[in-house]
């Protein structure tokens, strides 16, 4: 991971009491690395060979009126072997786009130490009630383990480049949820956790709120505005960041 991203992110955030790059030395993943010379993203190396179509394509070629799961295809893990129900896996919707997020994985009794035939349920739903579920069928032997095909990118994990198309308002689930981050006004003299009630979650529908790094301060005591910002690296290894407005009254 690439942490003076993140301190970049926060600073620009903040208007005072920015992130320092002290607050990443106690992270076992923080590397440093150079900054990038034009301050943009960059690409995922993981999709550096990577010629199928983006994320985004995927969405503008779904037309079907319910949604689907990607990635269901048999597998074999061979014993020994890791065994993540998600790697692969995404979903569609014509309205609501990408909707990976929504997938419910129940039923994985997957014992990767014992050779033999399991089963996998998936499930996902969209905005409209329109549901698709499936039972993905795993085997498990001392076969290798087979290939997984992986998700395609969005066109800003390919590129590293932004794309100006609206985001998640326009159907896509690609970015890292913030919730509960709402600008606040609390009382002079009350409580104030900046962790408290809120919640990240990542584009796999993973919770990495305890990976999230905070900055700026709160006097409590002394009416006024003040900004926390949020940072975070999603799977991908992807910077996101937001800040929200507390005001002391």
């Amino acid at each position: 991971m690439n942490g003076s991203l993140i301190v970049k992110l926060m600073a620009g955030l903040l208007p005072v009491a920015p992130v320092t790059a002290d607050m990443l030395e106690d992270d076992p993943s923080y590397e440093t690395g150079a900054e990038s010379e034009d301050g943009g993203g960059e690409a995922d190396s993981r999709y550096a060979d990577y010629e199928g179509p983006t994320m985004e394509e995927e969405v503008a070629g779904y037309s079907s009126s319910t949604p689907t799961i990607r990635g269901m295809d048999s597998i074999n893990i061979q014993v020994g072997d890791n065994f993540d129900p998600m790697a692969g896996v995404y979903a569609l919707d014509n309205i609501d786009g990408n909707i990976t997020d929504n997938i419910e994985v129940s039923g994985n009794n997957v014992d990767t130490s014992s050779p033999g035939n399991y089963t996998v349920n998936y499930r996902v739903e969209n905005s409209g009630n329109g549901w698709f579920e499936y039972t993905r069928p795993i085997t498990v032997s001392e076969a290798p383990t087979d290939t997984v095909p992986m998700v395609p990118p969005t066109e800003e994990q390919l590129t590293g480049e932004s794309s100006d198309d609206g985001g998640s308002e326009n159907g896509g689930t690609t970015d890292v949820q913030f919730k509960n981050m709402d600008d606040t006004t609390i009382n002079a003299g009350a409580d104030f956790d900046p962790k408290s009630g809120i919640q990240i979650i990542d584009t796999d529908g993973i919770d990495i709120t305890h990976t999230a790094y905070i900055s700026g301060e709160v006097d409590t005591e002394t009416p006024g505005e003040y900004t926390i910002a949020y940072a975070v690296f999603d799977q991908f290894e992807i910077p996101h960041a937001h800040a929200r407005t507390i005001t002391v009254q």
